[in-house]
C-alpha cells in the first residue's frame, strides 16, 4: 500500500464497519466493508450546553453526523467550564476541557474557546463557521490512507465494553485513544445562556481512554447508567505523541 504525506503527518487508513455485540464477545460481521481509498476526517467539537453560541455548531456537526459518510467522524466533547455560569452539563467531562487545553498548547495560534473544532488533531476553527469547517474536511478527505487500525472485537460486560484491536503500522510514538460515542441525545435546558431551549447533541463523548499504542492490544470503557447498545458507537483514534496528529481512525456501531 502506497504512504502519502499530509504535511507533516503520515495519514492511516480508516476502517469503518458494522459490528452486532452481546455480554459475549463478537467479532466485526462478515461483509464489512473497508474504505482505503480516501483519507479520513477527525470533528473534535468542543462544546458546552451553557454556550450561547455553541448551539449553530452542535447543528452543523449534526449535518455531518447524517451524511453517514464512513470516512467522516464527527464527535462532541462536552467541556465542563461552562458549568460555573448557570447550568451543569450532563455530559460535560473534566478530562474533556484538558483534552482541548492540550490541543491549544500544541497547534499554533489556538486558545481554549467554544464552540471549536480540530480535525485531525492538527487543525482548530470555529466550529460554526461553515466555510472554514466544509474546506478542512475536504483537504482531510485528499490524502489516501497508508496503514489501518482495526476493531477485532467486543465484549459488554455489566458497566464496562473491553475492546480488541490490531494495528498495522508503525505505532512506537503513538497513542490509542477509544471512545464510546453516544449517536444522539435532546436535553431541555433550565438554567444559563440556553434557558428555555431543547438542545440537541450529535455523537456525544461518553467516556474515554487513552494507553499507548501497540499492534495489538485491548481496552476498556465505562458504560453510563443509560446505556443502550443500539444508540452507542466505539471510535478508537491512534494519536502520535509528539505533535498530536490524528493518523488512524476505527468506528463500529454496537
Amino acid at each position: 500500500m502506497k504512504k502519502l504525506v499530509f504535511g507533516s503527518v503520515v495519514i492511516m487508513a480508516f476502517i469503518a464497519g458494522s459490528l452486532s455485540c452481546c455480554s459475549a464477545k463478537k467479532s466485526p460481521e462478515k461483509g464489512a466493508t473497508t474504505d482505503t481509498v480516501h483519507g479520513f476526517a477527525i470533528m473534535e467539537l468542543f462544546t458546552s450546553q451553557g454556550c450561547s453560541s455553541c448551539p449553530p455548531a452542535d447543528e452543523l456537526l449534526g449535518k455531518y453526523a447524517a451524511q453517514n459518510n464512513p470516512n467522516i467522524i464527527p464527535l462532541s466533547f462536552h467541556v465542563d467550564y461552562w458549568n460555573r455560569l448557570g447550568w451543569k452539563d450532563s455530559f460535560s467531562d473534566a478530562a474533556f476541557s484538558q483534552r482541548q487545553r492540550t490541543y491549544a498548547s500544541q497547534i499554533v495560534n489556538s486558545s481554549v474557546y467554544t464552540p471549536q473544532l480540530v480535525i485531525n488533531g492538527v487543525t482548530e476553527m470555529v466550529g460554526s463557521e461553515v466555510n472554514k469547517v466544509e474546506a478542512a474536511v475536504k483537504m482531510a478527505l485528499l490524502h489516501k490512507p497508508s496503514a489501518t487500525i482495526v476493531v477485532n472485537s467486543t465484549e459488554i460486560k455489566k458497566d464496562a465494553i473491553v475492546i480488541g484491536y490490531n494495528i498495522t503500522g508503525n505505532v512506537s510514538k503513538a497513542d490509542v485513544l477509544a471512545l464510546l460515542v453516544q449517536t444522539k441525545a435532546n436535553t431541555k435546558i433550565k438554567a444559563g445562556e440556553n434557558n428555555g431551549a431543547m438542545l440537541t447533541s450529535y455523537n456525544v463523548v461518553r467516556s474515554m481512554q487513552s494507553m499507548p499504542a501497540k499492534p495489538a492490544g485491548t481496552c476498556t470503557l465505562a458504560l453510563p447508567s443509560s446505556f443502550e447498545k443500539d444508540k452507542f458507537s466505539v471510535v478508537l483514534l491512534i494519536q502520535q505523541k509528539d505533535n498530536l496528529a490524528i493518523t488512524g481512525a476505527a468506528r463500529v456501531k454496537l
